[in-house]
């Protein structure tokens, strides 16, 4: 059974759609890299699969449970979402943050139990933060505060993790860090991973499949060898490519040919 799965998914905002007709299937313990061009469609199709919009037509399953009929409590217990870097609004101090993912496993007004504080403890083992437990989020780096927010979403204790962009305003040294531990997770904890991502590169380095889309619709899926040629970019993206392979893993990666380029 798929982790997740999308029947003929279309959603949007308002009025209008911004995917249309998607269906994937997600089994378990992927890594899969949503990719395509701004606008797109790849953060919706994350925000969509998680009943955060209203406009929606098709079908959503997680584990086999339609995830349009779930209390947000549940789908909080089956999909744990890290959304796109942004400055700290709030003064929370980490270790607080990580707590937060326990919510949806706990009832109203508890407090947090020792399995919740043993959760805590392992999703900040895992992500390389237990130093920063007493810093604030503004105290953080970017790299920093992605690794915080991606052990929040282990503490959930999901199915599925989801993020939106998790290298996007992260340097190379991060953007590296951060796929690390999401690799990390998915081959020795089984975590199912789905990231839409912007940096094809990247996305060919660390996921197994990858999903192209444009003006909101898969117009390529498969491997990194099956999807990242030459005419996928020009088709997908209007970029003029060379297809080289990486040295070290085999895997394909790709640099732009650009005016005046290698004189």
């Amino acid at each position: 059974m798929a982790i997740i799965e999308t029947r003929e998914l279309s959603a949007g905002y308002d009025d209008g759609y911004v995917i249309h007709d998607v269906s994937l299937a997600v089994g378990p313990g992927e890594f899969v890299a949503v990719l395509g061009r701004n606008g797109s469609g790849k953060s919706t199709l994350i925000k969509a699969v998680q009943n955060l919009l209203g406009n929606v037509r098709g079908a959503v399953l997680c584990g086999g449970e339609d995830v349009f009929r779930m209390s947000p409590r549940r789908v909080a217990s089956m999909i744990a979402y890290v959304p796109q870097l942004a400055e700290p609004v709030f003064e929370y101090a980490v270790e607080e943050v990580v707590l937060m993912g326990r919510f949806a496993r706990q009832g109203r007004f508890e407090k947090a139990s020792a399995e919740d504080d043993a959760a805590v403890a392992e999703a900040m083992r895992l992500t390389e933060v237990g130093s920063l437990s007493g810093k604030r989020l503004s105290q953080l780096s970017g790299g920093e505060r992605q690794r915080v927010f991606i052990a929040r979403a282990l503490a959930q204790d999901t199915l599925l993790l989801l993020l939106d962009e998790p290298s996007l305003h992260l340097d190379i040294s991060y953007q590296a860090e951060v796929y690390g531990i999401l690799k990390g997770l998915q081959k020795d904890k089984g975590k199912t991973v789905v990231a839409a991502e912007h940096n094809i590169n990247l996305a060919a380095a660390y996921a197994e499949r990858l999903v192209f889309l444009k003006d909101g619709i898969v117009a390529a899926e498969g491997t990194p060898e099956e999807t990242v040629t030459a005419a996928n970019i020009r088709e997908i993206f209007g970029a003029e490519v060379d297809i080289r392979e990486n040295a070290r893993s085999g895997l394909p990666e790709i640099s732009l040919v650009g005016r005046g380029a290698g004189q």
